[in-house]
C-alpha cells in the first residue's frame, strides 16, 4: 500500500478503494458511482445487485510507472422491466480497455515515436497502438481538406527503397499529399479526387511521361511546366561524362593534377572564385575538350536567363547546333530530352511567377531523417506523420465590403460561415516541428504535498 492521495486520478466519477505498487506499477481498484435509474426503462431505485467482476483498464503514467485501473464492474437487475446490464463507464474508452484521456495521450505520441516504444512506456499491446494510430490517421485525412492550388507541383522523393509522389502548392510552399507510388493511375487517381479542379492553371514536373500523361487527362486546361533543375541537372552530367571519360586515359600524375575537378567544374562561371579560375585555366588549357564541355553546359545554363520564349527558342536552337566536335554522343541524352519536352519546357518563360519545384528537395531529406530516426516506418505511418503533425497554412474566411452598410461584413453560405481555407502543411515550420516534435509537460501537483502528476501531451 502506497501513500497516494485517494483523489489522485482526477477521476471524479469513480471511487478509489485501494491501491498496490510493485517496481514498474501501480494498481488502483476504483469503482464507478451507482447508477441513478435503469439504463433499459429509465426507471430509478428499481434495480438490485447483479453479481460484480474486476476488469482492468490502463492509464496514464504516474511517476513513470504505468498505470493499471482495476474497475469493479457490477450487473444490476431492474425489477420494473426485468432487465439485467451493466452501466456504461464514463472517462473509459471501453473498446480498448484504456481511459479515454490515455487514447487521446496514445493517439498524438504514436505520431512521433514508433510503437514498440509507445507500447513499453503505456503497457499496452504494440498492436493496440497501431490500431488506435490507424483510426486517428484515417479521421485526420477525412478532417483535412487542402484547397486546390492555382500552381501544383508534382515531383518524387525515394522513401523505403521506391520512388513516392508528392503534390505540393508551389505558390503557398506547402505540402499536400504523398503517393505510395508514382504510376500514372494512381496520379490519375488522386488528381481526380480534387475539387474544383479547373482552379489549376499550372503544373511543374520533371520529365517522368506519366505524371504528363495524368495531367493532360485530368488537368486538359493546365499549362505544363518542365522544372527546370532537373532538365539542367542533364548538363551536368554530360559534362561529367566527358571528365570520367578523359581521366581513363590520363596516368596516375596526370590525374593528380586534375585534384577537386568534379567540384570546381560544376560550379555556375560566376560562383567560380579568381583562385579557382586560374586552376580551370591549367585544366583547359592542357584538355580542349574538357574546356568545351564546360562552355556548352554554361550556354545551356544561360538558355534559363532568357527574358523572353522567342529568346529562349533562339538560344536552344544555336546551343543544339553548337555542340562541340566529338561529343554528339555525351549530350545525346539531353538533345533528346529537350526535344521531347520542348513546349512544356519553353512554356517556363511565359508564366507569371517563376515555376520550379526546387524546395521539395528539402521534404526529400526530412523525409529520410524521419524515417532513420523511426527505424523504418511504414509508408503509411509516414505521409500521416508528414501530412498531419506539422502546422498548417491557414486562412480566414474573407471579409466584403457591404456597399449597403459601408463596413466589412461576412460572407454566408446556407445560413454557415465560410469554411477556413488549409493550404496544406506549411514547410517553414517543418523544420521546427522536426527539430522539437510535440510537447510534453506534467499537469499541476494534484497534491503539493506529494508532489502526484499525470503526465499529458500538448
Amino acid at each position: 500500500m502506497t501513500s497516494l492521495p485517494v483523489n489522485v486520478l482526477q477521476l471524479n466519477k469513480y471511487d478509489v478503494w485501494n491501491i498496490k505498487e510493485s517496481e514498474h506499477d501501480y494498481h488502483f481498484q476504483v469503482e464507478a458511482k451507482t447508477p441513478i435509474a435503469c439504463e433499459e426503462c429509465g426507471v430509478e431505485g428499481e434495480f438490485v445487485r447483479f453479481g460484480k467482476r474486476d476488469v482492468a483498464y490502463r492509464d496514464l503514467h504516474i511517476h513513470g510507472k504505468r498505470v493499471t485501473l482495476w474497475v469493479v464492474r457490477r450487473r444490476y437487475t431492474c425489477r420494473a422491466c426485468g432487465k439485467t446490464f451493466r452501466p456504461a463507464l464514463p472517462d473509459m474508452a471501453d473498446d480498448h480497455r484504456m481511459t479515454r484521456r490515455l487514447y487521446s495521450y496514445v493517439e498524438k505520441e504514436a505520431f512521433n515515436h514508433p510503437y514498440a516504444y509507445v507500447a513499453d512506456t503505456t503497457g499496452l499491446d504494440e498492436k493496440t497502438i497501431r490500431d488506435i494510430f490507424k483510426k486517428k490517421a484515417e479521421f485526420l485525412a477525412i478532417w483535412h481538406r487542402f484547397e486546390t492550388p492555382r500552381c501544383l507541383g508534382i515531383d518524387e522523393l525515394y522513401l523505403n527503397r521506391r520512388y513516392r509522389c508528392i503534390l505540393t502548392n508551389l505558390e503557398e510552399r506547402t505540402l499536400l499529399d504523398l503517393l505510395p507510388g508514382r504510376q500514372q493511375d494512381a496520379v490519375t487517381k488522386r488528381l481526380m479526387s480534387m475539387t474544383a479542379r479547373d482552379k489549376v492553371e499550372i503544373v511543374s514536373m520533371d520529365m517522368w511521361k506519366p505524371y504528363r500523361r495524368a495531367v493532360q487527362a485530368v488537368l486538359p486546361q493546365a499549362r505544363i511546366v518542365v522544372d527546370k533543375f532537373h532538365v539542367v541537372r542533364m548538363a551536368n552530367e554530360a559534362l561529367e561524362k566527358v571528365r570520367k571519360g578523359l581521366r581513363k586515359e590520363l596516368t596516375a600524375n596526370q590525374r593528380r593534377t586534375l585534384k577537386g575537378d568534379r567540384k570546381i567544374l560544376l560550379k555556375r562561371a560566376h560562383d567560380v572564385s579568381d583562385r579557382e579560375h586560374l586552376i580551370m585555366e591549367t585544366w583547359t588549357g592542357t584538355f580542349p575538350q574538357l574546356l568545351a564541355a564546360y562552355e556548352h553546359k554554361e550556354r545551356f545554363y544561360h538558355i534559363w536567363d532568357c527574358a523572353t520564349r522567342r529568346d529562349a527558342e533562339k538560344a536552344l536552337a544555336a546551343w543544339i547546333d553548337d555542340i562541340p566536335q566529338g561529343q554528339k554522343e555525351v549530350w545525346k541524352d539531353l538533345v533528346s530530352a529537350v526535344s521531347e519536352w520542348r513546349e512544356e519546357m519553353l512554356t517556363y518563360f511565359e508564366t507569371d511567377i517563376p515555376i520550379t519545384n526546387a524546395f521539395t528537395e528539402s521534404i526529400n531529406r526530412l523525409a529520410k531523417d524521419k524515417n532513420r530516426d523511426g527505424r523504418g516506418y511504414s509508408f503509411e505511418v509516414m505521409r500521416a506523420r508528414m501530412l498531419y503533425t506539422t502546422k498548417h497554412k491557414k486562412k480566414a474566411p474573407q471579409t466584403k465590403q457591404s456597399p449597403f452598410l459601408g463596413r466589412a461584413t461576412m460572407t454566408y453560405n446556407m445560413g454557415l460561415p465560410d469554411p477556413e481555407q488549409n493550404f496544406g502543411v506549411d514547410l517553414s515550420t517543418f523544420w521546427q516541428d522536426y527539430a522539437f516534435g510535440w510537447v510534453s509537460v506534467p499537469l499541476q501537483p494534484v497534491n503539493p504535498d506529494t508532489h502526484s502528476y499525470l503526465s499529458v501531451l500538448i
